[in-house]
């Protein structure tokens, strides 16, 4: 069964009426099935971000909490992979959410990754390997 991994921007976009990609956010949301998969970092990102918008933060545990999105990424079995990833893409830059999900789609090998992030279309994993996305340029 298809992984469907989350980025933080479409929960930014999904949970901010003014965002310019919340109706694609939304609609991506309505029809995807099953639990979304993602980091504590995009959460992170997302709650920051959000707060920063005059939106409320706790958007994001809420749509834990509906289970609509999961967090299922072990930093501790994938530092060695983060970093190198991390390292690899210093010049793009890479930063930590990025390179959490580039790993989580090195372990979920059916999945694809719901995006905002044109960097994506740069990053490959298993170091050779595009990565299956969704993005509003769809």
């Amino acid at each position: 069964m298809e992984t469907i991994l989350t980025d933080s921007g479409p929960l930014i976009a999904l949970l901010d009426r003014s965002d310019q990609h919340h109706e694609w956010a939304v609609d991506q949301f309505s029809h995807l099935s099953g639990t979304l998969v993602t980091c504590e970092g995009a959460i992170t990102e997302a709650t920051h971000l959000l707060q920063d918008a005059g939106v409320k933060p706790w958007g994001v545990l809420e749509l834990i909490h509906r289970e609509i999105i999961a967090v299922r990424f072990d930093l501790n079995a994938s530092h060695n992979r983060v970093l190198s990833l991390m390292k690899k893409y210093a010049d793009t830059p890479m930063d930590f959410v990025d390179a959490c999900l580039v790993s989580m789609t090195e372990e979920k090998r059916d999945c694809r990754l719901l995006t905002l992030d044109s960097d994506f279309k740069i990053y490959r994993r298993f170091e050779r390997q595009a990565i299956p996305l969704i993005t509003p340029t769809q």
